[in-house]
This record gives C-alpha cells, sequence and structure tokens, in this order.
C-alpha cells in the first residue's frame, strides 16, 4: 500500500490476530515487537529493527551502527505504549524523527507534530468564528425609525407594526444629526408661496393713440395726470420709414 500521498494522521493500524497467535498480550516485551510487523504502515523495512530481526542479531549491534531506529521510550502498563523513531548516528548521537501510540489492545496512531497541531487548531477557530459571524450578520437588521436590532421573532411582529402604521416619529438622536449635518438647510430651501396670490397682471407695453384716447375719454379724475406714451423698436421703425414716403409725396404736390 502506497502511502506517501496519505496522511499517516489520519490512519489506524492493528493486527490482533498476532496476540493470538503467539499466545501473548500488550505489555513491554512484545510492545516493540508488535509495532515492528511488515503489515504496519509506520514501520520502515529498511531500519536497524529489520536488520536485526532478519539477520537473528542481538540488540546490542545497533549501538554502533548508523539509521533509523525504532525504540520504545515510555509505557503505562497495560494501555499505552509509546513507540519512537530516530535516526541514530552513533553510540550517543540520536536524532528523533516521529512518535507513535500503541494503545490497548492493539491500535497504532501516529503522534501529530506541534506544527498539525497548531495549524489545525488554528483552522477550527477561523472556521467557528467565520461561522459565528456569518449567523451574526444574518440576524443584525436596521430600521430608520428604531436603529440597529437583532432579529428574533418579538422584534419581527413590532417591526411589522411599525411599518403598518403611517406615522414615522423620529427620535432625538435622528433630528439632532440632521440638523448638525445641515445646519443652514430650512434657510437655502424655504417653500415657495403659491404663483397665484403674488402675481401681478401688467398692461401690454404697446398702446396706440385710440387706446389712449379712449381712456382719456372714459376714465376717472386720474386723466388730468401727464402720460407717458410707449413705443417699442417696430413703432420707431415704422415712423422712421414712413417719413421718407410722405416727403416724397410733398415734392409730387408742388411740382
Amino acid at each position: 500500500m502506497d502511502l506517501s500521498k496519505e496522511s499517516l494522521l489520519n490512519l489506524n493500524w492493528s493486527d490482533l490476530s498476532w496476540f493470538q497467535h503467539f499466545n501473548t498480550v500488550l505489555s513491554e516485551e512484545t510492545a516493540l515487537a508488535y509495532f515492528c510487523q511488515v503489515g504496519n504502515p509506520f514501520y520502515d523495512r529498511s531500519s536497524l529493527n529489520e536488520q536485526i530481526y532478519m539477520n537473528n542479531l542481538p540488540a546490542e549491534a545497533m549501538i554502533n551502527a548508523s539509521g533509523i531506529e525504532y525504540a520504545l521510550i515510555h509505557r503505562q502498563d497495560p494501555i499505552l505504549f509509546i513507540i519512537r523513531k530516530h535516526y541514530r548516528e552513533g553510540p550517543n548521537e540520536l536524532r528523533p524523527l516521529q512518535e507513535y501510540y500503541i494503545v490497548a489492545p492493539g491500535h497504532i496512531y501516529q503522534a501529530p507534530d506541534a506544527a498539525s497541531v497548531i495549524s489545525h487548531r488554528l483552522l477550527t477557530a477561523v472556521h467557528h468564528f467565520s461561522k459565528a459571524f456569518d449567523e451574526a450578520s444574518q440576524k443584525a437588521a436596521y430600521h430608520p425609525s428604531s436603529g440597529y436590532y437583532w432579529k428574533t421573532n418579538s422584534s419581527s411582529d413590532d417591526l411589522a407594526k411599525k411599518d403598518s402604521s403611517k406615522e414615522k416619529i423620529l427620535t432625538h438622536t435622528q433630528r439632532l444629526r440632521f440638523e448638525t449635518i445641515f445646519p443652514n438647510f430650512h434657510d437655502h430651501f424655504r417653500p415657495r408661496a403659491p404663483a397665484g396670490t403674488t402675481a401681478q397682471t401688467t398692461l401690454p407695453s404697446t398702446t396706440t393713440n385710440n387706446d389712449t384716447t379712449a381712456t382719456s375719454n372714459g376714465g376717472s379724475g386720474d386723466n388730468n395726470l401727464p402720460r407717458k406714451e410707449e413705443r417699442t423698436p417696430s413703432d420707431s421703425q415704422s415712423t422712421t420709414s414712413e417719413r421718407p414716403m410722405m416727403e416724397v409725396k410733398k415734392q409730387k404736390t408742388q411740382k
């Protein structure tokens, strides 16, 4: 079985028939031998332990050798045994690589390293935080008349009643904030009076001689006041154009 791409942290291995075959139980004497089985995915067959078993050598032969070695470092009879995988570079030079748990009656787990534990805890915390924020954002709501509130069964009923009412009363905070942002709002946008109340009737700017005579004959005591005749640019142009014609007519009559 190729476990190069599979994480061994989620793997559990056991072979309880091994104890029945040798008629024994999990103990300090059998823990290391039980771990060093060929079918164990956590066991490296190129280790020094495999060389000792294959060549039937004593355990002291590994002291001066160099390579991967498995050793029992802790026991808590009869439920827990810890096997360490280290690299031996001499009699007193050991470099730890990995540790494994053997839990009664014979289940083997790989112990996680500090980086895996911290990353897993951080991912779990971030997941729960994001889930809590999503639920909180769905419960939060805002209404102009009441401000921010949390959605509950009672709050939704109250909000429905407020929406059904036609009168929306601003709070003191809303009024004060409006006057702070727009201090001169009423001065710039005063209401305008209707056009019919302030409109004044005006007479036409152009009047003829007949109109002036009609008003002088049928008017009241204001007829004696001097009146100024108003003319438009079109009237002045018409009078200037009529003068040359009258002069031409006078010359013809004189001839």
